[in-house]
């Protein structure tokens, strides 16, 4: 009988698990979820605006008094003492080395078509702006006085001596093989042309963007028996300068 020891032993053990098992001591086999740091999607939105669009961030030009640009002022009529029209201004013959430019007028001809052309100093008529900032001229001058004034002869075509000849004409980068447009000059009413308007393709803007850059940075250089414009700007400095900021 000896061998049926060690069975009856385990049915023993078996039992007195069974008597210690109770409702009280039932074990509690759900997992403690694990506890994670809650995140406010308010407080981490993503910011979608990349380092390139913070980079290209540009001031505003904003024109100042006696400010304006000098499209407006060609083709306007000059108003003499008598209130009546006694020129047109045909175009802005630029200053050398910042002296103030001078107004190119058309005297006669029919719809600014003809006619003498002769120039005035800026200081012998008075620039004003109107109430949307565009330029009117008049002079203290009747018809007749406008008859002895020389007549004005171009020493030669596309000198870039006009300011007509400057808009609208592509020049070059100094430092870069790249272009930038100039669409317009800025000018105050003493004749001094302070800046040029361009627009760029060549620092990732858009083309349609008018930017000012120093008049001074605009010269003149002889390329192969013609003469060119080149701006003395890097593509870099390009990308700071201003939008012209239009009312």
């Amino acid at each position: 009988m000896k061998h049926y020891i060690a069975p009856i032993g385990a049915v023993a053990a078996i039992a007195l698990l069974a008597a210690c098992s109770g409702p009280d001591s039932t074990v509690d086999t759900t997992e403690t979820p694990v506890q994670t740091e809650s995140t406010d999607m308010a407080d981490t939105t993503v910011d979608n605006t990349t380092m390139a669009e913070t980079e290209m961030a540009r001031p505003s030009y904003v024109m100042a008094a006696g400010e304006f640009e000098a499209s407006d002022l060609i083709g306007d009529d000059i108003t003499g003492a008598n209130g009546e029209k006694i020129a047109t201004v045909a175009d802005v013959l630029i200053g050398k080395d910042g002296a103030p430019s001078q107004i190119v007028f058309r005297d006669g001809g029919i719809l600014g078509v003809a006619g003498d052309l002769g120039t005035l100093p800026f200081s012998s008529v008075t620039v004003t702006l109107d109430a949307e900032g565009e330029p009117e001229v008049s002079a203290a001058l009747v018809d007749e006085s406008l008859e002895g004034v020389a007549e004005f002869e171009q020493d030669g075509m596309n000198d870039y001596s006009l300011a007509s000849e400057l808009i609208g004409t592509n020049a070059k980068l100094a430092i870069a093989d790249n272009y930038t447009r100039i669409t317009d000059l800025i000018m105050d009413s003493e004749g001094h042309v302070k800046h040029a308007v361009v627009t760029d393709g060549v620092s990732g803007v858009a083309s349609t963007e008018r930017l000012v850059i120093d008049f001074d940075a605009i010269t003149v250089v002889q390329v192969e028996d013609e003469e060119e414009l080149m701006v003395n700007k890097t593509p870099e400095q390009m990308k700071t300068a201003p939008v012209l900021h239009d009312a």
